[in-house]
Order: C-alpha cells, then sequence, then structure tokens
C-alpha cells in the first residue's frame, strides 16, 4: 500500500542527493581535492544511498531494473540475430514498401533535428571548446549505423540531448577565483574521447553485473533523470531569459541579449 509513497521518496531523495552534493563542490567545507571528489560521484553516491534504503525497507514493494539474464534477443522464439528487411514469416506486400517511406520520413526529421539540436548546445560558444564538432560526420554515422542497427533488430542510435549536456558539464572546469556576486565561468572543457569509451565498455559489462543492478529501484533511476533535466537547464540561454522575468533590472547579468533588444 506504500509503493507509490516510497517510489516518491527514493526518487525525490535521489535527486536532492546529488544535487545538493553537485553544489557541495563549490562550498567551503573539506579541502578542495575531496569537495571535487565527492562532487564528480554525488550521483553514484546518491544510487546507493537510496538503494541501501531500499534494502532496508523490505515490507514494502517497490519495482526494480528488468535486466535479461544471459547475452540473447528479447524473444528468441520469435526471431533470431538477423532480421530480413523483406519479411521474417512472410514476404512484404509492395504497398507496404511504399508507405514506410511515410513514417521514415518522420523519423528522419526528428532523428536529424536531434542530432543538430544537441551539437549546437554542446558547441555553444560559452564553452570556448577547441575542437571542432563535426556536424556533417556525426549525422552520416548515426544514418549509417542506424541502417546496420536495423538489420538485427537494434534500436537506432540517436544523440541523447540530457545525457551529452549532463557529460559536458562533467567535463567542463569553472573558475575558481571570482569576484563577490558573481557567478563562476567556463575556464576549460576536457577534450576527450575516453569517457565515452569507458562509458560504452561498461554499458557492455552491465550484462555481468546483472544481479546488482536488479536491486535498483525505478524511482531511483526516476530522480537521475531528473537531476539530469535540472542540471540541463543551466547555461541554456531560453532558460535563462526566462529567469529574468522574475528579477529586478538592478540585477541583470552583463550580458547582450539584456543590453540589446
Amino acid at each position: 500500500p506504500n509503493t507509490a509513497l516510497l517510489s516518491l521518496v527514493l526518487m525525490a531523495g535521489t535527486f536532492f542527493i546529488a544535487f545538493f552534493l553537485r553544489k557541495f563542490k563549490n562550498s567551503r567545507f573539506f579541502p578542495g581535492k575531496i569537495r571535487r571528489l565527492i562532487g564528480d560521484f554525488g550521483v553514484p553516491i546518491a544510487i546507493l544511498v537510496m538503494v541501501l534504503v531500499d534494502y532496508g525497507i523490505q515490507d514494502t514493494y517497490t519495482q526494480k531494473l528488468s535486466v535479461p539474464s544471459g547475452f540473447s534477443v528479447t524473444a528468441p522464439e520469435k526471431r533470431g540475430w538477423v532480421i530480413n528487411p523483406l519479411g521474417e514469416q512472410s514476404p512484404f506486400p509492395v504497398w507496404m514498401m511504399v508507405a514506410s517511406g511515410l513514417p521514415a520520413i518522420l523519423v528522419f526529421i526528428l532523428i536529424f533535428m536531434e542530432t543538430q539540436i544537441t551539437t549546437l548546445i554542446i558547441s555553444k560558444k560559452e564553452r570556448m571548446l577547441r575542437k571542432g564538432s563535426g556536424f556533417h560526420l556525426d549525422l552520416l554515422l548515426i544514418v549509417a549505423m542506424g541502417g546496420f542497427f536495423a538489420l538485427f533488430g537494434l534500436p537506432w542510435l540517436a544523440a541523447a540531448t540530457v545525457r551529452s549536456v549532463t557529460h559536458a558539464n562533467a567535463l567542463t572546469v569553472m573558475s575558481k577565483a571570482v569576484a563577490p556576486g558573481d557567478k563562476p565561468k567556463v575556464q576549460e572543457v576536457k577534450e576527450q574521447r575516453v569517457t565515452g569509451l569507458l562509458v560504452a565498455l561498461l554499458v557492455g559489462l552491465s550484462i555481468v553485473i546483472g544481479d546488482l543492478l536488479r536491486q535498483i529501484p525505478l524511482a531511483v533511476l526516476f530522480g537521475i533523470f531528473l537531476y539530469m533535466g535540472v542540471t540541463s537547464l543551466n547555461g541554456i540561454q531560453f532558460y535563462e531569459r526566462l529567469q529574468l522575468l522574475l528579477m529586478p533590472p538592478k540585477h541583470h547579468p552583463d550580458v547582450s541579449y539584456v543590453k540589446k533588444v
């Protein structure tokens, strides 16, 4: 009977712990290295704490993360590893092939817009990136891999805006010495590919630690999604302009879109 309440507590607790530890990085407690270490691992700490809370409450059911056991397709009794583009059980009729063009166009527009918008958000000039962004190369690889994945029934590859912005924020180094009242500014961004490779490696290793992942409640993951969405709003000009509506003019920041309308 208390599943909904406990799920809400787990989600809110995960969000607030992760958000607090992120702010803790810029506090005055503990030495700088310890603060940065705690702040960088705020999300894993929040997940661990809330999983322990859920484990300690045995009399209330919470839905856990569903992780398949073993390495196989979702429904091996229905299909194999390779999907026949012309039909599995029976050949596709010609009219169905032609009609598939309409949803294909809609999916193309969605993938194109999501990829380009994500790249523009990541590559904005405030981040002071030194390496260029491959707008056309990214789109070409996503489209080519999407066609390849379709042969195996795998999900299409697309740019995940919230996770990409969160990744960029994690690699961003903010200035430490700022004047009173000023916000820290971007000092540099650690532009490298190691974290991306490690993320892909850990996703593959999730098959091995399936028993451990099944102990994580879905409510905890919802709290992480909420945290990623809220933290991704920082630096978005539309969000900053909305904040100006509730701010007296004397407190407006010294930016171009405030001076010139």
